[in-house]
């Protein structure tokens, strides 16, 4: 443990018995953690967690690859061996709530907050270039849009059904493929109980998944689906995570003194009839009922919060290219109300404190965690060396 850190967890206990002895009839503010103190340190073990998962990923399928090309199977579908997970990222702080909504001033300008891209056209709207905005911010959180390589094509899909249920019996067993591909052959995938109620059930990984299982990680473990009447079944342990929802209280927390600055802002700027949902303002809701899109691209199941009456002259429905200019217009104001009124300076110093506590909380978890999969991947490299 380094140095600073115990002297803030020296410092930390020391205020423990003030609290306790009634000196303070309210809980003092959270002290600021040195960020830059811990950025090098946590970036290099979020980046380590990422290799592992992908190396230990490529094993696995070179493992299920052999065994299928061993059978004679090979052109293998693409689907199987797709891994879309996360990608290597300069910091680790992840995407921060007020980036949803407030981008800076000049990527307002260019590209919204990105309500846009699921329009027709989106791609190709001024020669590319907002679309490739969109794709370098995928790139900056560590996420990828589209498949990322895998093995196989299309030429997979060229193949007769009769073959390409044969691979996929191959690859995962009979009891998997039926339930999973059998359209492919003609066998019925809804399964009924005594009553005619359907029963949905997830069969356990069989044939090359099995013995590369089996051979990597000792065999599956079923477990329970809280939300699903199945299992799932598992065998790589999933990275330990935190409290997410203390982590978002923290930062909503201290960012609550800043949101009358910039609502009063944007009252001042015409665009006023905000209201702020635990620490967002719902700007994808809003264009969304507009007209702009089929669906809010950032949305929340539980999304709460008040947002401006849509104007009257809209964009005709099919003009992407006026839709982007709409959404580029309405989100400039935001980010010039961001800055003005300070509320950017107060969410981005806010996240970096609730982001560093809660990657600080979990680090020894993590790297128990990366020790345990280097001790897989070991063990999947000594199975392809064989």
């Amino acid at each position: 443990m380094h140095p600073e850190r115990i002297a803030i967890l020296i410092a930390s206990a020391l205020a423990l018995p003030l609290l306790a002895s009634g000196c303070s009839f309210f809980e003092p503010e959270e002290e600021d953690l040195d960020f830059d103190a811990y950025a090098g340190e946590l970036t290099d073990m979020y980046n380590e967690g990422v290799r592992l998962e992908k190396e230990l990923t490529a094993a696995e399928a070179r493992i299920v690859q052999d065994c299928l090309e061993a059978q004679g199977f090979t052109v293998h579908s693409p689907d199987e061996f797709a891994h879309f997970g996360l990608e290597e990222r300069e910091s680790f702080l992840d995407q921060g709530p007020y980036e949803v909504f407030l981008p800076t001033v000049e990527e307002a300008r260019l590209r919204g907050v990105f309500q846009w891209v699921n329009l027709d056209g989106a791609e190709t709207i001024e020669d590319g270039a907002p679309w490739a905005a969109y794709q370098d911010s995928l790139t900056a959180r560590g996420l990828s849009d589209g498949p990322p390589e895998g093995v196989g094509d299309g030429e997979f899909y060229e193949l007769p059904p009769e073959d390409m249920y044969a691979w996929y019996v191959a690859y995962g067993g009979e009891t998997w493929a039926e339930y999973h591909q059998g359209y492919l052959v003609g066998i019925e995938q809804t399964k009924t109980d005594a009553g005619g109620d359907q029963v949905f059930f997830n069969p356990p990984p069989g044939g090359c998944e099995r013995e590369m299982i089996e051979a990597v990680y000792g065999g599956p473990e079923e477990q329970d689906n809280a939300e699903e009447s199945f299992s799932d079944w598992v065998w790589r342990p999933a990275q330990p995570g935190g409290d997410w929802e203390a982590m978002n209280e923290r930062y909503t927390e201290r960012t609550e003194d800043a949101e009358d600055g910039l609502l009063d802002c944007l009252d001042e700027r015409g665009f006023g009839g905000w209201e702020f949902h635990e620490g967002h303002l719902a700007v994808h809701d809003y264009l969304f009922e507009s007209g702009e899109g089929e669906f809010p691209y950032h949305s929340y199941e539980d999304e709460g919060g008040v947002w401006p009456d849509p104007p009257g002259d809209v964009p005709a429905e099919d003009d992407t290219q006026a839709w982007l200019d709409f959404e580029r217009q309405r989100t400039a104001v935001l980010a010039e109300c961001g800055d003005e009124s300070g509320f950017r300076d107060a969410a981005e110093h806010a996240w970096r404190q609730a982001q560093l506590r809660y990657y600080l909380d979990i680090e020894d978890d993590v790297y128990a965690w990366q020790e345990e999969m280097r001790g897989y991947l070991e063990a999947a490299q000594d199975v392809i060396g064989e």
